[in-house]
């Protein structure tokens, strides 16, 4: 069972997406986070991982989609019809993450055989499909230039990325600055109101059943209190959360000993506990006024998203670029276009009018406006982005006449920075003063001094790199008929550090292994004498990577061809 067909009193897996995130790649505090918890039990109990549980889900809704569609379309339209896929990925996920969802896509189904032809699948980072989607939209005022900063507020992760405006038609995107994310999204905060509610209640809420729990969480929470909470709204408004009767089997249902007080089985969040003067400046009247109870529930995951704007503004002024956004929606009763200084809010989260308001207080005085869509628009922009990056990226159209047409998209995001550094390890020829003396050793086929585990990057953490343009580096090795296999492996490496080093170190490691395999003949190589007479072989070939976004593709070439899919494989570690 999935979505709207579980029943009320069950209780259903959530957030497992998170869990492709290694441990290591979380911080303490979220590795104990009651979701995360629940969730890692789940896969114990089920003995599935993470990706079979994503795996679960996709195929559900992916049967679903095409009832839907088959019902609108006519199963007939829909066999004869392509299907290009684009899944959204949270920005701060790494390769391996990426990887794990691309498994999980594959096992769900997604890209079964099709007589139509084959599926193609392509994953987009959440913030830049949400960027595509706010910027294309009519009445829009943009020149060149201009930075745009994209908060995508959700329900696990939150992601800025910021982008300069390089062309206007088509609208051509630059990541401004490196783009920074973590883990402090919604859920974060349901956690701490169910762990308010859990406080108050004490031994009443054991008693609740997964009904229960889910009346407090999902219709008093998420669908009423949640997305309407903001500070100018609560100076004297109470926020009342009805709870089950269950929970007061054999008790009273008043308790009025401590704030806040439950009345009738009900408990009663004030934002006011004493009579206070009114101001009419609002920041000044809320400095002065005590917390409210809800507020206390966005508390951390504010803090969380506080940091990460301040460092990507920090990042911004540090370029000397000027901070500049479009609305993300028009109101009707605008007459223009304005331009203002700013951040757009998209996502779940990004439609919370409390934290917009939060963010406004904190950046008014910097004069950068916060600016927040209205209805629906915040939730679904990564979604139409997505539909954007389906047209980008997806395979030609043909006519009828056979003439391939190019789809334009309005709007596209050119280049982005790089996160991290790639590299290869190799031998180098040994330089006195540069490479360790631990590092060398004899060539004895070339017949000179060399200097092991140096390391080729031929990408660095902050380079401005153009998407879909392929990097690449040429490489050789000599075989003799011996010791000459088809099949190859050739590992790529990371570092994290701003600095790369020169050599491998600690800060180095394993991102994956490309296993390719050569459909050639030993005889064909290219000939080469070593420095002491030996006869041998040179294998010449390229390392190619091609930045799409949301990962780092990599393919083998050999005198010019490409080893694709069928015969080169990649293994994340």
């Amino acid at each position: 069972m999935w979505g709207y067909a579980i029943p009320p009193d069950a209780d259903p897996i959530r957030w497992f997406k998170l869990l492709l995130l290694r441990e290591e790649d979380l911080t303490a505090e979220l590795r104990g986070s009651e979701f995360l918890l629940r969730a890692r039990k789940v896969l114990r109990e089920s003995q599935k991982t993470a990706t079979d549980l994503i795996a679960d889900y996709l195929g559900a809704l992916w049967k679903h989609i095409l009832d839907t569609i088959h019902k609108a379309r006519g199963k007939s339209v829909i066999d004869a019809m392509t299907f290009h896929v684009v899944i959204t990925v949270p920005a701060i996920w790494k390769d391996y993450a990426r990887q794990g969802m691309e498994k999980a896509a594959r096992k769900s189904g997604i890209r079964d055989p099709r007589l139509a032809g084959p599926t193609t699948l392509t994953f987009a980072p959440e913030p830049e499909a949400a960027a595509l989607a706010s910027l294309c939209e009519s009445g829009r005022s943009i020149n060149v230039g201009d930075v745009f900063v994209i908060c995508d507020a959700g329900g696990g992760t939150v992601d800025l990325i910021s982008y300069e405006v390089g062309n206007i038609d088509p609208i051509e995107l630059h990541e401004a600055v490196m783009g920074t994310g973590g883990l402090c999204g919604g859920i974060f905060i349901d956690e701490a109101f169910e762990s308010m509610c859990k406080s108050r209640l004490g031994r009443r809420w054991n008693k609740l059943s997964q009904n229960g729990i889910k009346e407090i969480m999902k219709d008093e929470w998420e669908y009423a209190i949640k997305p309407q909470f903001k500070l100018d709204n609560s100076m004297t408004k109470k926020y009342i959360v009805a709870v089950p009767a269950e929970a007061f089997e054999g008790s009273d249902l008043n308790d009025d000993s401590r704030n806040p007080i439950i009345k009738a089985g009900r408990i009663h969040f004030e934002r006011l506990t004493q009579k206070l003067t009114l101001f009419r400046d609002l920041d000044l009247l809320i400095s002065r006024f005590p917390s409210s109870d809800i507020q206390k529930a966005f508390t951390s995951a504010f803090s969380g998203i506080e940091s990460l704007v301040d460092g990507q503004i920090s990042k911004i002024e540090e370029n000397q670029l000027s901070v500049k956004v479009r609305t993300a929606y028009l109101m009707e009763t605008e007459n223009k276009a304005h331009s203002a200084k700013g951040i757009i809010l998209v996502g779940g989260l990004g439609s919370s009018p409390y934290l917009y308001e939060h963010l406004k207080r904190r950046y008014g005085g910097k004069k950068i406006d916060v600016l927040q869509s209205t209805g629906i628009r915040p939730r679904t922009s990564i979604c139409r982005g997505a539909i954007y990056k389906g047209f980008l990226d997806g395979p030609s159209v043909e006519s009828g006449d056979k003439q391939t047409l190019k789809l334009a998209s309005p709007v596209s995001v050119v280049s982005t920075i790089a996160r991290l550094s790639l590299g290869v390890i190799c031998g180098l020829p040994f330089k006195e003063g540069i490479h360790a003396e631990i590092d060398r050793y004899w060539d004895e086929d070339r017949g000179r001094w060399c200097a092991d585990n140096q390391m080729i990057w031929y990408l660095r953490k902050g380079d401005d790199v153009s998407k879909m343009k392929p990097i690449q580096e040429g490489f050789s090795e000599l075989f003799s008929e011996k010791n000459f296999y088809a099949s190859q492996v050739k590992k790529i490496y990371q570092c994290e550090h701003d600095d790369p080093p020169s050599r491998r170190t600690a800060s180095v490691t394993m991102l994956c292994s490309i296993k390719y395999i050569f459909d050639i003949p030993y005889n064909s190589l290219e000939d080469f004498t070593g420095a002491n007479g030996k006869r041998l072989k040179k294998l010449s070939y390229k390392i190619e990577m091609i930045p799409s976004g949301a990962s780092n593709e990599f393919s083998m070439l050999h005198r010019g061809k490409k080893l694709w899919s069928h015969n080169a494989g990649i293994d994340f570690q």
